[in-house]
């Protein structure tokens, strides 16, 4: 239950509210799982015949790309040639920041015209910030095709606090301060870099315990090993968990002393704002983006990260900054999906997520 899950679930209930038709097309770790929910991809054939059928029959594709992703950007290009095949271009939802590992590039290379020729390909964009705009505006793009519409809305903090399992409930009894991250086994979340700043922080509270979620099946038992190296006693600091849905997810949050965002290629993140809506000081990396009452710190200094726990932990009343989650960009998002109100006839939506 990623942000852009999160906001694919909100957006397909509002348009399904509309009175739109709108499938959701699964492609994640459990997309070969039928239910009524969505659609099953069972594989990359099965992925593009089901793209191909929706085009024909009237939906507007919509996919979701990002900057990390080889496979995401292809998935993506398939979608937006799908839809300029059938005279009605794809709608391209770009998540993430300015920092990421193919966007934006720095030299007329492939991923340059990779990304430039995805964008020209779209019937439109949709971006988190005004810093994404700018720079998909560079690949040549026209303003007026790139939307900014945050993925972080009010809807996103409404929650019922959830029981949460008994062994989080005393691992959260027996850990003070508790530091929370949403986690995936992959470079830039910068697992090493939390496990030298779990060592030192630990020296100042021994008590404390940090709480890892966010894994995906397929990488939990590569996360279990990881931290198998390390000694018992960090080990007992450590909470390691999968995915939570949201309510879960939000509960768990709400109740630990801080948040620790460590990748610096997420632009504005949705979690943050969640954390800041509830009130959770927020130490994140400095990615240029964060918003105000973020601590942030220098990307890879394990050092300064800790420094910046301890400060939000010994400062705790003043850091407490609350983000009012007062806009509701679900609801621009389905304005933009469905073309309202420009669009007389409201097309039917697709969206693989």
């Amino acid at each position: 239950m990623c942000g852009w899950a999160i906001q694919t679930k909100l957006v397909t209930d509002e348009l399904r509210r509309r009175g739109h038709q709108c499938d959701v097309l699964k492609i994640n770790e459990n997309r070969t799982v039928k239910d009524s929910k969505y659609i099953d991809v069972q594989g990359p054939w099965d992925f593009a015949r089901k793209v191909i059928v929706h085009a024909l029959r009237d939906f507007r594709l919509n996919v979701h790309v990002n900057g990390m992703s080889k496979k995401g950007f292809l998935i993506a290009l398939f979608a937006a040639l799908v839809g300029r095949a059938v005279n009605e271009p794809a709608l391209v939802t770009f998540h993430g920041g300015r920092s990421q590992e193919y966007f934006p590039s720095r030299s007329p290379g492939f991923a340059h015209w990779a990304f430039r020729i995805l964008f020209t390909l779209a019937g439109a964009i949709a971006c988190d910030s005004a810093e994404v705009k700018d720079s998909i505006v560079d690949y040549g793009i026209r303003p007026d095709k790139v939307s900014v519409i945050p993925t972080f809305s009010a809807q996103y903090v409404n929650f019922t606090p959830a029981k949460l399992p008994q062994h989080v409930d005393d691992f959260l009894a027996h850990h003070d301060p508790v530091i929370f991250s949403y986690v995936s086994f992959r470079p830039e979340y910068r697992l090493p870099l939390i496990r030298q700043c779990i060592s030192e922080f630990r020296k100042r509270y021994p008590a404390s315990g940090f709480v890892w979620l966010g894994f995906p099946e397929k990488e939990f038992s590569s996360a279990q090993q990881f931290v198998r190296t390390w000694t018992t006693e960090d080990q007992r600091s450590l909470l390691l968990l999968g995915n939570l849905e949201h309510d879960p997810f939000l509960t768990l949050m709400a109740r630990s002393s801080a948040y620790l965002r460590t990748p610096v290629c997420d632009g504005v993140a949705a979690s943050v704002l969640e954390a800041l809506a509830l009130g959770v000081p927020v130490v994140a990396s400095d990615n240029g983006v964060r918003p105000a009452g973020v601590i942030t710190y220098k990307d890879d200094d394990a050092s300064e990260m800790c420094a910046r726990l301890i400060y939000v932990t010994e400062h705790y009343s003043d850091c407490r900054a609350t983000l009012p989650p007062k806009e509701d960009n679900i609801s621009s998002m389905a304005d933009w999906l469905a073309g309202e109100p420009e669009v007389r006839r409201p097309p039917e939506v697709v969206r693989a997520g």
